[in-house]
């Protein structure tokens, strides 16, 4: 065998160990429980929290990564919108605790479903910036050490209205970079993202395609956002049509034209996404 298959092995038995302990069942005291299929969810005071993946792709169509959206069933079998739970707890620490139970069910969906070795992008809550005193990430970086996913394997993802506040996004991406994560920022324009290239350490830059690629002079508005992004990639977004013009090099495409957010088919064997997928 390959010494590089050799050398996951323990990631692979540590992920298998962690989902194995998980109950069937809910029980009092456990948040997070293992489905028959074999996917997770979790048990927010009896709201249950899952996963569905959007996948983030590099023309000509090739995964780069996956963003996760969370999915919400209240009491009575309601679906409710994650605005809502997350709106329902005012208090900062419910809150930590809420995104970060949401994060832990992602990243335990994303483990026991991809086979190769996409990016996992995870949303934060835009109060959970001003929530956490700082370090962002310890936490949930000792969350994927025990899970045996490597941190540069994760995204986080702030929201749009972060961007407009670039003292604390610059403090926050950079805590989340120092525990080795990856960082992403959204921008409501390419004007916003110049205005914050030499000042936020952004590896990844999502802009809405409506405010990018469908006006007349879409082509020159992108090659001048190539040129600005300060070493970062560009993520066009919400595209509900695919793209046919020759594009530049290292942009990736998001939107219902490219995948819509779905469960993805839990694989069984944890085994497989470690060893497996080093051999595509």
């Amino acid at each position: 065998m390959p010494q590089h298959k050799l050398s996951q092995r323990p990631l692979a038995e540590r992920a298998r160990a962690f989902l194995d302990r998980l109950p069937l069942e809910r029980e009092g005291g456990k948040q997070l429980r293992r489905l028959a299929e074999g996917g997770v969810v979790g048990d927010w005071f009896g709201c249950e929290l899952s996963s569905v993946f959007q996948p983030i792709v590099s023309p000509p169509g090739g995964i780069v990564g996956f963003e996760a959206f969370l999915r919400i069933l209240g009491s009575g079998e309601r679906a409710l919108s994650p605005w809502t739970l997350f709106s329902a707890n005012a208090d900062d620490g419910r809150l930590v605790a809420l995104d970060r139970l949401a994060r832990t069910v992602h990243a335990l969906n994303f483990l026991s479903s991809v086979e190769d070795d996409s990016l996992l992008f995870l949303n934060v809550h835009g109060r959970l910036l001003a929530a956490v005193a700082g370090d962002h990430g310890a936490a949930f970086r000792k969350v994927l050490d025990a899970l045996g996913l490597p941190p540069e394997r994760v995204v986080i993802e702030t929201p749009l209205e972060a961007s407009s506040q670039p003292e604390l996004l610059g403090f926050v991406l950079r805590n989340y970079r120092n525990n080795g994560f990856q960082v992403a920022i959204n921008v409501d324009s390419p004007a916003q993202w110049q205005w914050l290239a030499s000042r936020v350490p952004a590896q990844f830059v999502k802009i809405d395609s409506a405010r990018l690629l469908f006006a007349d002079d879409w082509r020159s508005r992108l090659d001048w956002l190539e040129g600005l992004r300060e070493g970062a990639t560009i993520v066009a977004t919400r595209l509900e049509r695919k793209l046919e013009s020759d594009l530049p090099d290292g942009l990736l495409l998001q939107g219902y034209a490219y995948g819509l957010p779905v469960r993805r088919a839990a694989i069984t064997h944890a085994e497989r996404y470690v060893l497996e997928g080093f051999a595509r």
